[in-house]
């Protein structure tokens, strides 16, 4: 008589199912986190050359260049949270992976496609915002030297004015 598999056997075969399904689960959480890293990054690129449009301009809209840098803040925020959320998911599963490389290469090569990608992008961003730096430092700069050259107009206008009443009190 045929004897089936013992209940052990069958809990062992159950709970290595249910470990590499968790796996599966696992893998396409970080794979998903690093798909979003990557949007995210494209988005802040692109806000990062609006930038250095506005502040290239004739006349800088800052309030305009204040809306994109409080975006970019959240934005930030948002990949802070991704890759919190990479690195303690990872290090829970870093062993099991480890272990078992073989039978996740497929879903590991994505993720490594996806890790250089974001890197390539981060390290754009990071150039974009070097460059970005100085325009916006010249920018500053030439909007402090307008501002202090108009405060000066200003005064000198005022002083104008106060002479020019003082003409009009003298007895002729």
């Amino acid at each position: 008589m045929l004897k089936g598999p013992s209940q052990r056997e069958e809990g062992d075969f159950r709970r290595k199912s249910d470990e590499v399904t968790n796996m599966d689960n696992y893998l396409n959480v970080l794979k998903d986190s690093l798909i979003k890293k990557e949007s995210i990054l494209t988005t802040l690129i692109d806000k990062s050359e609006k930038q250095a449009d506005i502040v290239k301009a004739d006349q800088v809209n800052w309030d305009e260049f204040t809306k994109i840098v409080d975006e970019k803040g959240e934005l930030i925020d948002e990949i802070m949270k991704l890759d919190d959320g990479f690195e303690n998911l990872y290090a829970r599963i870093k062993e099991g992976l480890e272990e078992n490389k073989e039978l996740y290469k497929d879903i590991i090569s994505e993720i490594k496609t996806l890790i250089k990608s974001v890197t390539e992008k981060s390290a754009n961003l990071q150039a974009i915002e070097y460059r970005n730096k100085s325009i916006i430092e010249s920018a500053f700069a030439n909007t402090r030297k307008e501002i202090k050259q108009s405060k000066l107009g200003q005064k000198a206008a005022a002083d104008y004015y106060n002479k020019m009443n003082k003409i009009n009190t003298i007895d002729p």
